[in-house]
Parts: structure tokens; sequence; C-alpha cells
């Protein structure tokens, strides 16, 4: 039995267009391996649980078919649930060799969706647990229910990383998608100069921490020693060079804080022009779930960075942490227990489960460990871009 009270929140018209959206990024969907659908699943929920809270931005969702499929396109049945839950539906072209390294360069789309005035970005393992749209209109200055305390531009540290890309919004333009792919080429152009892993540990994507006597922030760490930090070679160095270097109009989430950083005066530059605590919790919404004991007076010390939007805003089901790569059981459907990842593991098999039913998807999730475990123990490309994907970049250009 769930025990869910239905979602209260104030009625909504959609405007049309909607001037946000979100974007979630599937890829590997071959019908030779099931396990994309784990994620195909989540996105579906994660769609429904964002409406059923109020957002009114659209959502799209970009696929790509791996290398090997014999598929044109998604199977009827997911373009039926696609259809029914109200995602736009976007396939990019096949890639000749597929990875994890390649994939997340997929996320940098998000700068090309000029229909939007933000976007922001779901990595398909994310569970939203409030309406995220909050973050949308604290950016935007023609919002004026609330003031404009982030820029147009948002990205997140976590523990010992400056940016984290699994929850990301960006201001699309042509000009900042230029600039993009212009940073991309110059990297891969100098890489292939370089030996493997074609990575420049001190200059990264194009700054030098030592050379300019500055350091990269995480929320438990600092870098002065050069481009240190998971996933710098990749997505994550990218995306934090981008924010601030290239785009610069920038907001950074660091813990609790707020860094919004601006053009310099110096032409290339960037300047720091606040570093502002608690400047989210008072805006965000009532969440649905918590975690890491967030709701109680003790949570562990190393945990409680987590505690504050925007990393209670969702939960993200990192490493081989996903909950449809789990075994369950219906006796732990209602586990509302905050400690670490419980209430919200149980809480995506809730929505899953209303989810076939309402959709009819004639899913056994009442044998869950043997019926459909077994096709999504593993995820098809991995868990992190590897070096090795970087060498076949470099190959390929």
């Amino acid at each position: 039995q769930v025990v869910d009270p239905p979602i209260k929140v104030q009625a909504a018209s959609l405007p049309s267009p909607s001037p946000y959206a979100y974007l979630w990024i599937i890829g590997a969907i071959n019908e030779k391996n099931q396990a994309y659908k784990g994620f195909l699943w989540d996105v579906l929920i994660s769609a429904r649980l964002l409406r059923k809270l109020g957002s009114t931005a659209d959502f799209w969702l970009y696929i790509r078919l791996s290398p090997d499929s014999k598929m044109t396109t998604l199977p009827d049945e997911d373009l039926r649930l696609i259809n029914a839950v109200g995602i736009k539906l976007k396939q990019l072209d096949t890639p000749t060799h597929e990875s994890f390294g390649q994939l997340v360069y997929d996320k940098f789309l998000t700068l090309n969706m000029t229909d939007y005035k933000r976007v922001m970005f779901l990595d398909a393992d994310i569970l939203p647990l409030t309406n995220l749209d909050y973050y949308f209109h604290l950016s935007d200055p023609e919002y004026k229910d609330v003031p404009t305390p982030l820029k147009p531009n948002l990205i997140m540290a976590t523990m010992a990383e400056p940016c984290n890309t699994g929850m990301f919004y960006v201001e699309p333009s042509s000009k900042s998608f230029e600039a993009y792919k212009e940073v991309v080429r110059r990297q891969h152009e100098e890489g292939k100069k370089l030996p493997y892993p074609h990575f420049d540990r001190q200059k990264g994507w194009g700054y030098s921490f030592k050379e300019n006597k500055d350091y990269w922030e995480g929320v438990k760490k600092k870098g002065f020693d050069g481009w240190h930090w998971h996933a710098s070679h990749s997505d994550q160095g990218l995306m934090y060079y981008l924010a601030k270097w290239v785009l610069k109009d920038s907001s950074i989430a660091i813990g609790d804080r707020i860094q919004n950083w601006k053009p310099a005066k110096e032409d290339g530059k960037v300047e720091i022009e606040s570093d502002t605590p608690g400047v989210l919790a008072k805006y965000q919404p009532e969440l649905i779930n918590y975690q890491y004991a967030c709701n109680t007076d003790n949570p562990a010390e190393k945990f409680k960075w987590r505690c504050t939007p925007p990393y209670d805003s969702v939960a993200h089901f990192t490493g081989s942490s996903k909950p449809w790569q789990q075994k369950f059981s219906l006796g732990n459907i209602n586990d509302n227990s905050s400690k670490f990842k419980r209430a919200v593991k149980a809480r995506w098999f809730r929505e899953l489960i209303a989810m076939n039913e309402e959709l009819k998807m004639g899913m056994d999730i009442e044998h869950w460990n043997e019926k459909h475990l077994p096709q999504m123990k593993e995820s098809p490309l991995g868990y992190m871009a590897m070096f090795k994907d970087q060498q076949k970049l470099m190959e390929e250009i």
C-alpha cells in the first residue's frame, strides 16, 4: 500500500510556449541490452513528479541509439510512455563509437536550446524532490514574484569538485554554443599533440591556476595545483571552465554559499560579485523526501553540506546506487527513513508502481528481482568518463 498523500500544489496553467525547459539525455539504446530502460523510467518518473509538484516548464529527452542497434528509433511502447507523460523527444545522430565520455558532451546541447530563457539539465539518475522551477525564477529578472539573486547560469560544487554536472542550468544562446564548440575544438587540437591521456593538468580547458595564483573550490577542498578532480578532463572540467571563464555571468553553489561571478573590466577576466550564504533555502518549496538525516537534529557532520539547496533539491543516484540496479522488496515500499537514501529509493519505486498502474505498463514489480533486475544490473556505458574515452575522441578528430 502506498502511503504518499496527494501532492498539494497551487494550480498553474502551462504557458505556451514555456520560457523554461528541462533536458535529460539517454544513450546506448539497444534492443539487445534493455538496461537503458532504467534510465528511461527515471526520466518518466522525474517528469511526472515535477509536473505534479507544479512545474510549468517544458520537458525534453534527447536520445542516441547504439551503433550496433538495428532499430531506427525507440520501441513503440517507449514512445507511447514518453508521449503520455508529455515529454518532447529528439533523436540525435547515432555515433560511430559510444562511451560515457562521449555521451556527456551532449549535456552542452542545453546551450543551443535557444527557444528558452533557461534550460536545466538533469542526469537520468536524478529524482527531483521539489519543484525545481524556482531556480529559473530566481535567475530571471522578468519574473517579478521573487528577487533575482542568481545569475543566468548555475553550476554546483560538491565535496572535492568545483563542478558536478548532474544538475545545472544555462541561458541558451547561439553565441554561447559557438563559444563552447570553439573551446572543445581548441582542446582537442591541442590534445592530439599531447601523450595519453591527451590532457594538460596545469592548463586544463584553458586556465592555469598556478600562473594566475588562483584556486578552484569544492565544498571541503581547494585545489591550487591544477585540474585535479573527478572528470576534470571531461564534462565537469569543461562546464566549470565554460561557466566561469566563457559564459562569465554565472553562479556557483558551494555548500550553502552562492558565489556570483561577472565579467571584469580587464578583457577576458572575471571577478567575484558576491559570496553569500543561505541564499536558496528561504525560496525552496517543501521537499517531498529527505536524505542523509537532514530532517533530524543531528545529521552526520560529513553530510551537513548536503542538507541545503541545491543538494537537497534532488536525489542523485550516482554509481551503482541506482534503485533499478538493486534488489527490491515490497516490504520496504513505505520506508520513510531519511538515513542516507533509503526514503528516496522507496519513493522511486512507489512512483514506478503508480506509473505502472496508471499507464498500464504491464511490469511485474512484485517479482522485480526475478523479472527486471537481471537486465538492469549494469549501466551500459559504465559510470564515469575514462581517459581511454578521451583517447578515442582524439583518434576520431
